[in-house]
């Protein structure tokens, strides 16, 4: 089982408890955020963790992901203070190549990152529109991964997990995108009939999904 403390967002009525179900299934010590502040949408109530009293390192995960292989390596790996994980999105999340933080895997000393906390919350409204109104992303509500790169920049060290671990993907049909997604893998493939044997984590963005979902694959 996985050493380190995880936290989790499920908010309003995306995701079922069968999906809470396959992560807690997955991972151990998982607290899960179920609430919003006012004013404070979905996915950016992740940043919550930043300012918790908290010492040691926390994993901050969103809950669309499938966990294969040896995946508790990707979990539990190693930071030190002043560092901050993250994957590396090889998979071409925006035009802007200023960018390159997974939002959905964020592993930190929240004492270190307090300050992210306080930057946003000082114009929750503006950073929430931000990187919608600059065309870095889309809506009506996105840009916290983009907001938190921009901020560890300012102070911490950014690292990534082994590119050949985590991918994003979503239909398995759609050829198409199989193939970008395989072009741009930093190994032979991604996925031909099966995953490549060295990912560990696959983050299904913008799909809908459940648990029947996952056993697809």
């Amino acid at each position: 089982m996985n050493k380190t403390k995880v936290f989790a967002v499920r908010v309003r009525e995306k995701y079922g408890q069968d999906v809470e179900d396959y992560i807690n299934s997955k991972i151990s010590n998982v607290t899960w955020i179920r609430d919003e502040l006012p004013g404070i949408d979905l996915q950016w109530n992740k940043l919550r963790v930043m300012n918790m009293d908290i010492d040691e390192p926390v994993l901050v995960i969103d809950i669309d992901m499938f966990f294969m292989n040896d995946y508790i390596k990707a979990i539990d790996y190693p930071i030190q203070r002043g560092e901050f994980l993250t994957a590396r999105s090889w998979w071409k999340d925006t035009w802007n190549e200023n960018y390159s933080l997974c939002g959905g895997f964020q592993k930190y000393y929240p004492t270190d990152c307090k300050y992210i906390y306080d930057e946003f919350m000082k114009r929750p409204s503006y950073w929430q529109q931000y990187y919608i109104i600059r065309k870095i992303t889309v809506g009506p509500v996105n840009g916290e991964q983009y907001f938190v790169e921009d901020q560890v920049k300012k102070k911490l060290n950014l690292k990534f997990l082994p590119e050949t671990w985590m991918s994003a993907m979503c239909d398995r049909n759609d050829k198409k995108e199989l193939a970008r997604l395989n072009a741009l893998y930093p190994d032979e493939y991604m996925y031909l009939d099966e995953f490549n044997e060295k990912l560990k984590i696959i983050h299904f963005k913008n799909c809908n999904v459940d648990s029947s979902f996952f056993s697809l694959f």
